[in-house]
């Protein structure tokens, strides 16, 4: 079967046959979104997975035309994927979509359906915050405060601020207009796992912990 016509195929599958299970109650969501890309996402992603027992994975990827959603070993595993990623660092599953805007609610349906026997997701990209009901929205800025505008709207609904340090500190309270007053905000050297790592990963069990 020829590469476009599976493309066209698996999207007109998410159209047709949406299985809603994106706002599942039972199932903890934890979007990981970011102020730009190259930001952290997927490193944070790994620090959780690597702290946390029974959770998945998802990762976002925007396509301009086609919606692929694939769980496939070799198409996860392969090499320096942030697929790959998510997956050495304890993901119980994996999956990965591809999708334009239009096509990603029936796409984020699909893919949280394999994960309903889990405990929780970690899903990381922006756009998925619009379709889903997240336990947990963590948005990661540099320590330069750099943001793309459509971003800024992300931040606002954010539960954790990452402020991705990159060995340099940060005073908190420039960042204080991107998101509400009563965000947690952790320091965290993203490139060499440095700084709040400890006191963000204890905060997040404890979260899931009292949810439980």
């Amino acid at each position: 079967m020829g590469g476009k016509y599976f493309k066209r195929l698996v999207s007109s599958f998410c159209i047709l046959y949406p299985v809603v299970v994106s706002n599942n109650g039972s199932l903890k969501i934890i979007s990981i979104t970011g102020a730009h890309s190259s930001v952290g996402k997927t490193t944070l992603a790994s620090i959780l997975l690597n702290n946390v027992e029974g959770f998945g994975a998802i990762k976002y990827t925007k396509t301009p035309l086609y919606t692929t959603v694939t769980d496939e070993a070799e198409v996860i595993m392969q090499e320096s994927k942030d697929t790959a990623i998510m997956a050495g660092s304890g993901a119980e599953k994996v999956v990965w979509i591809q999708s334009p805007a239009g096509g990603l609610q029936n796409a984020l349906d699909i893919a949280v359906g394999k994960m309903i026997d889990l405990e929780g997701v970690v899903v990381e990209g922006n756009s998925p915050v619009d379709f889903l009901n997240p336990y947990l929205v963590v948005f990661i800025v540099g320590a330069d405060g750099a943001i793309k505008p459509t971003a800024t709207r992300v931040a606002k609904r954010a539960d954790v601020i990452i402020i991705n340090t990159a060995n340099s500190k940060a005073d908190p309270s420039l960042f204080t207009s991107l998101y509400q007053g009563n965000a947690k905000v952790f320091q965290i050297d993203l490139i060499n796992k440095t700084g709040d790592i400890d006191k963000f990963v204890a905060y997040f069990k404890k979260c899931i912990k009292e949810n439980n």
